[in-house]
């Protein structure tokens, strides 16, 4: 047998630096700083050859990042990749009893951590005092390009960066300025080998690690590249967090695969981002429904000038189709993509290189299809495929997926079987094709005997202009089993009363579908990303009552 070496897989940049070390990958807007290939290259090549030799990283060991979006992360995972390390990004709005019991489970053997989230890092200390190494984040970034001096500013304690805290914490300027910038390979690395632990939204409680091979993180790339035609030329800006698996494996590492080049920031800010459109020309817009609500609603995105921007999509929850509208009147192609953290996460978009607009407009409430490599299906509670329109649980398969939960044989079992990802979401699939998500398994309510989709119900609720968001879930009732409520936020100086919103949906919706309670509130809880959380909803508002809190 021929012996085949991995170790490729995990150099990402490695392999574009060795054709174009001097192109462009990466602008950090908040530092004004442009990253060449080889400077990215030689960062992650200085940060491996630190943590093999002088903290004994190997092959298998998690490391670990608590931080907003920073070149560092990139440093950090691309040094992970040629050390054959796990790469483990921690959600920052986790609180820290839910960062230690993650930690304890998953064992990372060092942490890298923003200053600004100092406070919780302390906690952390107290309850692992297993975690071996501590590396701090300079306040301005430790954004440099390799070689230049460091002029930031002081760490959140108050003492200079360069050397590190009152912890006794290593100063990322140490590691980065390591002697050893010689280009380093895992050549044990195998396909199936973990490259990243994502964790999932954590929408039912404590977030599961999902395990991310360099296969899956390949596949993922190879999906972006083909079903959006990146190349060299184009360029993405980053809306979403490191720490969720679109922030990587939508766009961000396909462009850098092909030589394009991408655009970074902190967090997300709207204003910001209609700035960066009009100045930087980004090709495409990625995002949740939240997201493109606020940037919307800027006075700014009248006079933005969207000429580069081929595509605009949202995922990671139902987008509002009165905030789509807002786009097309513009003529921007905006669509809907879906995908999990554990199905890629890509597994169907709007094949919107072959579509008009007007087209993508009649197929606004569609998903997509499938992305090259993604294998979809639409089952029922047997595991039999259902026809075409009619409603099942869409699980997917593909060299994408996910490899299981770290440690959690019990909870992989009920997602993953027999190679295939269970979603938990409904979906049924129209004559051509596209897929459309009708709702949650879980949070699907039964109402007399009849199931209610709560998508269904706030799609409509969406058509009432005075509506900024909605969320609805089935609440108990002695007659029916189970009735809706409807948890409604109105537009600044706007409302509705009850016996208005109700003869609404009364027009438009079947009887049993109408809710029979409603809630005015002032926010619908969401998760990090902006995607609203019906568990938590319905743990706030799961009364069977109305409700007003306005």
């Amino acid at each position: 047998m021929i012996h085949q070496d991995w170790d490729w897989l995990g150099d990402i940049v490695g392999r574009m630096a060795g054709l174009s070390p001097g192109r462009e990958a990466l602008l950090d807007l908040d530092n004004g700083i442009h990253y060449t290939y080889g400077d990215l290259n030689e960062r992650a090549n200085r940060l491996a050859n630190y943590l093999a030799e002088q903290l004994t990283i190997q092959k298998g060991d998690r490391v670990a990042f608590i931080s907003r979006n920073r070149v560092e992360m990139f440093d950090a995972l691309f040094a992970c990749g040629k050390l054959g390390a796990i790469f483990v990004p921690y959600n920052i709005r986790l609180s820290p009893g839910e960062l230690i019991k993650l930690m304890a489970n998953e064992e990372p053997k060092l942490l890298f951590y923003e200053d600004v989230f100092g406070a919780t890092v302390r906690e952390l200390r107290e309850s692992l005092p297993w975690l071996q190494h501590y590396v701090l984040l300079a306040e301005a970034g430790g954004a440099r390009k390799t070689g230049e001096v460091s002029e930031e500013g002081r760490g959140s304690e108050g003492s200079q960066v360069t050397g590190g805290n009152k912890d006794g914490d290593i100063a990322y300027a140490e590691a980065l300025d390591y002697a050893n910038a010689k280009p380093r390979r895992c050549r044990e690395l195998m396909p199936e080998d973990i490259f990243l632990l994502v964790h999932t939204g954590g929408t039912t409680g404590l977030p599961k690690g999902a395990m991310i091979s360099h296969k899956a993180v390949l596949y993922n790339q190879l999906n972006n590249i083909l079903d959006w035609e990146l190349n060299s030329a184009k360029t993405f800006h980053l809306l979403l967090p490191l720490f969720h698996t679109g922030g990587w494996n939508l766009l961000t590492l396909g462009i850098l695969a092909v030589g394009g080049r991408v655009l970074l920031n902190r967090s997300f800010d709207p204003a910001l981002t209609l700035k960066v459109i009009t100045e930087y020309k980004p090709n495409y817009i990625f995002g949740a429904a939240t997201m493109f609500r606020m940037m919307a609603d800027q006075a700014e995105f009248e006079t933005t000038d969207w000429s580069s921007v081929e595509w605009v999509m949202s995922g990671a929850a139902p987008t509002p189709v009165q905030v789509m509208e807002k786009f097309w009147q513009k003529g921007i192609k905006m669509c809907l993509g879906y995908g999990l953290t554990e199905g890629g996460p890509t597994n169907l978009c709007a094949p919107v290189k072959f579509m008009s607009l007007e087209q993508l407009k009649e197929k606004h409430a569609s998903v997509g299809k499938p992305f090259y490599f993604t294998v979809a299906r639409i089952v029922d509670d047997d595991g039999r495929e259902v026809g075409e329109g009619e409603t099942g649980e869409l699980i997917f398969s593909g060299p994408q997926i996910f490899s299981g939960y770290w440690r959690n044989r019990e909870e992989t079992g009920k997602t993953l079987r027999n190679g295939w990802v269970h979603t938990g979401d409904m979906a049924e699939q129209d004559p051509e094709g596209f897929y459309r998500i009708v709702g949650r398994k879980k949070n699907m309510f039964i109402s007399g005997g009849e199931n209610v989709f709560p998508p269904e119900i706030e799609t409509v609720l969406y058509q009432i202009p005075e509506v900024h968001e909605c969320c609805v879930i089935g609440v108990p009732d002695s007659k029916w089993g189970e009735v809706g409520k409807a948890i409604v936020v109105f537009k600044p100086g706007q409302g509705l009363s009850r016996d208005e919103l109700i003869a609404f949906l009364k027009m438009r919706l079947a009887p049993y579908k109408v809710p029979k309670y409603v809630a005015f509130v002032r926010e619908v809880p969401k998760n990090s990303v902006g995607k609203i959380v019906a568990q938590e909803a319905f743990r706030l508002y799961g009364k069977s009552e109305d409700e007003s809190l306005v």
